[in-house]
C-alpha cells in the first residue's frame, strides 16, 4: 500500500484530499464493502478539523448500506459540532442523492 491510498479493496479507494479534512472515495460502495470502508472513514475524521469534505467524483457506485454509512458520518459528526461537506459527486452518484432527496440533507444544490 502507498502512502496516497489508505485502504484499497475490492473496488474502492478511501484516501486523504488535497486540504486538511479533505477524504476522497472512489470506486463501488456496496454492503460487502461497507463496513471495511466505514472503519476507516471513522477513523480518518477522527484526526480531522471541524469540517469534512467529502470528494466522490469517482465514485461510481454506492448502495444503500453506503448510503446509510453518509448519514450516520453525519450524525456522528454532528455530535461533535462538525459537518459534512460534499465537494464534487460522480452523474451516478448524484442521480441517486437527487431521487433520495440525500442532496438536501447533505446541502447539495439541486440538479
Amino acid at each position: 500500500m502507498n502512502n496516497d491510498t489508505e485502504k484499497k479493496a475490492h473496488n474502492w479507494t478511501l484516501a486523504p484530499g488535497d486540504a486538511p479534512g479533505a477524504v476522497t472515495l472512489a470506486g463501488e460502495i456496496d454492503f460487502s464493502v461497507t463496513p471495511a470502508v466505514r472503519e476507516r472513514l471513522l477513523a480518518l475524521v477522527g484526526e480531522t478539523p471541524e469540517t469534512i469534505t467529502l470528494d466522490m467524483a469517482d465514485l461510481s457506485y454506492i448502495d444503500s448500506s453506503g448510503l446509510a454509512l453518509l448519514i450516520e458520518l453525519r450524525k456522528h459528526l454532528a455530535e461533535s459540532g462538525r459537518k459534512v461537506a460534499i465537494r464534487s459527486l460522480s452523474p451516478q452518484v448524484r442521480k441517486l442523492f437527487n431521487l433520495t432527496q440525500l442532496g438536501d440533507l447533505f446541502g447539495l444544490p439541486a440538479g
